[in-house]
């Protein structure tokens, strides 16, 4: 990735090192001030692919059995439903544990 761009008013090569700090548009776009004429440009940033294989690791729920790729491990997810004893649950029992201590504490509060 190049870290300067060249301003298309008066062609100085602007220092890019900052530029993604504040974050993109949806459109990967930013507008920027040159550091020598002070004309403003818009900068359209593209960013290439990098690859990184890993090896799919597929878990047995604890609470169902099913198994999956997409576990929710205690202590790795929050809120993580505290009455549940198993430590590894797939992501539907997660989602019924997370909805059932939601209504035990609606409950406790009326």
């Amino acid at each position: 990735m190049f870290d300067t761009t060249e301003c298309p008013y008066c062609e100085y090569e602007n220092d890019m090192s900052d530029a993604l700090s504040d974050g993109l548009s949806s459109d990967n776009t930013f507008d920027w001030e040159c550091e020598n004429c002070e004309e403003e440009f818009e900068v359209f940033v593209e960013f290439d692919p990098v690859y990184y294989p890993s090896k799919i690791v597929y878990e047995k729920c604890q609470k169902c059995g099913t198994t999956t790729r997409d576990i929710c491990e205690k202590g790795r997810i929050f809120p993580y439903p505290a009455h549940y004893k198993e430590t590894k649950i797939c992501r539907p029992c997660f989602h019924k544990g997370y909805l059932e201590e939601l209504e035990m504490e609606e409950k406790s509060h009326v």
